[in-house]
């Protein structure tokens, strides 16, 4: 009977302790996931997917854009007055921050894009309700 005691005494501190340790250990690793800078973090994955969309879309029409704008030919005219010849370096200095504008336009969103894939794969891999819980609670990070 005594021994039968002393065994229920030792499981129950050792169920205390590894109970305390995951609390600790969740509550360390909640706090490092904080530290981490994520754009993303404070939104759903209903309005990440959303804004996925929104991003690709805009992507999809800039780089439709891109490709119009690079694959127009620019034609040198004029008359060969100076007046004219500074017009048409005007005319063609135009075209090309158009071009550019819109190749900054394709790359700003296509950063933002990959930024969100990044976020919703990263919310994919830390799981979801107790598989994140215990996740948290039994790794070192």
């Amino acid at each position: 009977m005594a021994r039968s005691s002393n065994n229920r005494s030792l499981l129950l501190v050792l169920l205390g302790v590894l109970v305390g340790g995951g609390t600790w250990n969740y509550m360390r690793n909640v706090e490092i996931e904080k530290a981490q800078p994520r754009t993303y973090r404070g939104y759903s994955i209903a309005e990440l997917e959303t804004l996925r969309d929104a991003y690709k879309s805009e992507v999809d029409t800039h780089s439709a854009r891109y490709r119009a704008a690079a694959h127009r030919t620019v034609t040198v005219g004029g008359d060969g007055t100076l007046e004219h010849q500074v017009d048409e370096f005007e005319r063609v200095q135009r075209i090309g921050r158009n071009k550019r504008a819109i190749a900054g336009d394709y790359a700003r969103n296509q950063v933002r894009l990959e930024a969100i894939d990044r976020e919703l794969a990263l919310r994919e891999s830390e799981g979801t309700g107790f598989a994140r819980i215990l996740r948290l609670a039994t790794t070192f990070q």
